[in-house]
């Protein structure tokens, strides 16, 4: 985590909050097939963007298609 944080801005990459502590997130959730050592695969989110990225990602997951 901490050669990402170095290697990119120190900001939310969803919304460019600063100030704030950063969350390192899987694009691609591991529960989604995502890439859990691929930077490639990470985000830095805000509390907020990653709280918010999650709970969609997580509705997708459980949507029922009739």
């Amino acid at each position: 985590m901490k050669e990402i944080k170095a290697e990119r801005p120190n900001c939310c990459e969803r919304c460019g909050r600063t100030g704030t502590r950063l969350f390192g997130d899987h694009i691609r959730e591991l529960k989604d097939g995502g890439a859990p050592l691929d930077k490639r695969n990470i985000q830095l989110l805000c509390g907020s963007c990653h709280t918010a990225k999650t709970a969609q990602e997580r509705a997708k997951r459980n949507a029922v298609e009739y």
